[in-house]
């Protein structure tokens, strides 16, 4: 925790999108939970396309990596056959 005028806070670890997503979560919970929901409707629209955009990073990602090991296979058959398909 870290001191902000003499009052603690949380530190917040941002380093993957997935960190992104908790916090955006944190903060609507404590929006919906005040009731401030309307007062915050740009905010909370403004989180959540935030939310859907590391969404959509995380979902890229995994299709990369996944990418990848299917051409390392294809890579790994065809020089184990002459390079023939």
């Amino acid at each position: 925790m870290s001191t902000t005028n003499g009052r603690k806070t949380p530190r917040i670890a941002l380093k993957t999108p997935a960190h992104a997503r908790k916090l955006i979560r944190r903060v609507l919970a404590e929006i919906f939970s005040e009731n401030a929901h309307v007062e915050s409707a740009g905010k909370v629209a403004n989180l959540l396309t935030c939310w859907a955009k590391l969404y959509e990073l995380e979902a890229v990602t995994d299709i990369e990596k996944r990418l990848a090991t299917l051409e390392a296979e294809r890579q790994q058959k065809q020089t184990g056959r002459g390079g023939k398909f």
